[in-house]
């Protein structure tokens, strides 16, 4: 049954939204039961509109008969892509549907010159992780959300930086920011670039992105989500300069709490890969704590960046 896939019409948002219930409801009571992390909330409309706004041919629907039965998001930061979210109706599943809606994926990715395709699933989903690999994915890394509280100071004393807002940064001045940061992509990963994701952010009250420098040089980046009446700030993109010491690290770290406790937020947390040295040396010792849901990285084709210098978390 070859399906017909395009970009996603505004129409066909809440569609979309009950199609991702349906697919992603039953997979985690399968996996988690009737825990906290079992229980399925609705996909709300709001998160496929701001995934349009980013990128709106990545945003994809599979047609069968002029029936919507799949769907999935691709995003493309140069040589660097992802694809997520990817449904497929219950009665459609088992036959032939999802490796379509991958197939499209990655037509769509490699037409945006993306060479290092990448996906996240929940490491217990083995069904998941089978078809993957059988689809020539290899296994790259296992990634957590790492908390703390934002009272506390994590280390005390005179910063070597200085950290910027993007939000409060001038109009003028974005030109020049815009360069820092491909600047520090080229340093992780030739041309990748997220500068996409931060101009979207600036029109988005509860996405920011602090920016660290050292004289006039940008050092790291934090892009963060502070939604309303969310009590914690959640971390989506952390991009570090590989020249930066654990010491260093910290300093990071300390500039993103008095951020997070200037919001009025009690916590933050930021995704780390557990195979790198950065939550051992920078994370445990310093009060973080692990949130229980993990996830397994995919890649096909080149190998993703160093999982020291980048961590991302997408799905919001």
């Amino acid at each position: 049954m070859p399906l017909t896939f395009r970009p996603i019409r505004r129409a066909e948002i809440t569609e979309a939204s009950y199609l991702i219930d349906a697919a992603y409801g039953p997979q985690r009571r399968r996996l988690y039961g009737n825990t906290r992390l079992g229980r399925w909330h609705h996909y709300e409309e709001a998160k496929i509109e701001s995934y349009i706004e980013r990128e709106p041919q990545g945003v994809r629907v599979g047609l069968w008969n002029d029936n919507i039965i799949a769907f999935h998001v691709c995003r493309s930061y140069g040589p660097l892509g992802w694809f997520h979210t990817l449904a497929v109706h219950p009665r459609f599943q088992s036959r032939g549907v999802g490796r379509q809606a991958v197939a499209d994926a990655e037509t769509y990715l490699s037409g945006q010159g993306v060479t290092s395709l990448a996906l996240m699933t929940w490491p217990t989903a083995i069904d998941n992780l089978a078809f993957y690999l059988r689809l020539g994915y290899r296994m790259a890394g296992l990634s957590v959300y790492a908390y703390r509280e934002a009272q506390t100071s994590i280390i005390t004393g005179r910063s070597p930086f200085y950290a910027t807002l993007l939000s409060v940064t001038p109009r003028e001045e974005l030109d020049r920011i815009w360069r820092a940061v491909r600047m520090l992509g080229y340093r992780i990963m030739p041309g990748l670039d997220y500068v996409s994701w931060l101009q979207w952010s600036l029109d988005n009250d509860f996405a920011d992105a602090l920016l660290l420098w050292r004289d006039s040089q940008l050092f790291a980046l934090a892009l963060f989500y502070a939604f309303p009446n969310a009590h914690w700030a959640e971390g989506k993109l952390l991009l570090i300069h590989p020249d930066l010491t654990p010491l260093d690290h910290l300093w990071l770290l300390e500039h993103i709490r008095n951020w997070v406790r200037d919001l009025d937020r009690d916590s933050f947390g930021l995704p780390v890969a557990l195979e790198s040295d950065f939550p051992r040396q920078s994370l445990l010792p310093h009060g973080f704590r692990f949130y229980p849901e993990s996830m397994a990285h995919l890649v096909k084709g080149e190998d993703l960046p160093n999982s020291a210098l980048h961590f991302v978390r997408f799905g919001g």
